[in-house]
Formats: C-alpha cells, structure tokens, sequence
C-alpha cells in the first residue's frame, strides 16, 4: 500500500479512478482540478504539509501528482484536513460529506454550491481511494483499529 500523498500513492489513486466504472460514471459531467491538502501532524509521522493535485475531467482522472506551493492558487477546489481527519477518512471510518458538515474537511478553496451536483462523485473520489489502501508514517496507538 502506497503512503498517503506521495507520488506513488498519486498515480495509484489515479489509475484506480480510471479503472473505476461507478466513478466514470457519476462523474461524467464533472471537470476541474482538486487539491487535497494535509496538515502536519507529528502523531501521526506527517512533519510537512502534504498535498495531492488532481486533474479530473468527465469521469477520468487526466493526471496526479503531488501537490505543488502555487497548485492552492490553480486548483478549482481545494480541501484540507488534519491528517486525523485523512486517517478517518482512507480508512473508511467516515466520509467526505458528514467530515465537511461537521467542519473536519474544509473547503478551503471552491464553491459549495457548486460542488453539490457532485457528492456521489466526491464520495466515490474517497471510496477508490479506501480501496487502494493507504499508509501513514505513524498512527497513534487511540487510532488503531481494535
């Protein structure tokens, strides 16, 4: 399993996406580009910010990469989190609507109202990603799964 938000973790999720038929699907009318951002956590071995860049244009992931300081400025939307909220969410413990609803991922960049039309296209961006698995550095002891 790829570490969350390298390259290799990158173009795993994008190939995943490309594979993904549901996705393809209720991402058909969907373009723009998404950057997802990680806060530093020493806990859970993120020293640096982390951030993935992503081209998704109708239903395809164009290109991945790992986020770079200007993509902020460039990307359509962007969301971010505390790398607690990136754990509860790659490993399906919660998803990417009730964490935006309870204030956990935020919207730091982009339109709300224009992302609506889009939930189950942002759901699905999360699930392919639960399913490629992914790593951390570290995990807190009070996050491991029983």
């Amino acid at each position: 399993m790829p570490e969350i938000f390298t390259p290799e973790w990158a173009e795993t999720w994008c190939q995943a996406l490309n594979e993904d038929a549901t996705y393809a699907k209720v991402a058909r009318t969907w373009e723009g580009s998404l950057l997802l951002v990680m806060e530093a956590d020493p806990d859970y071995g993120i020293s640096d910010p982390r951030s993935v860049w992503a081209d998704l244009w109708h239903g395809k992931c164009r290109k991945a990469r790992v986020g770079k300081p200007e993509d902020f400025e460039q990307a359509d939307f962007v969301l971010q989190a505390p790398a607690s909220i990136w754990y509860l969410l790659l490993t399906g413990q919660v998803g990417p609507i009730p964490a935006i609803i309870r204030g956990q991922l935020r919207l730091a960049k982009g339109n709300l109202m224009a992302l609506l039309p889009y939930v189950r296209a942002a759901q699905r961006l999360v699930a392919v990603a639960v399913e490629i698995g992914t790593t951390f550095p570290k995990v807190p002891k009070t996050d491991e799964k029983a």
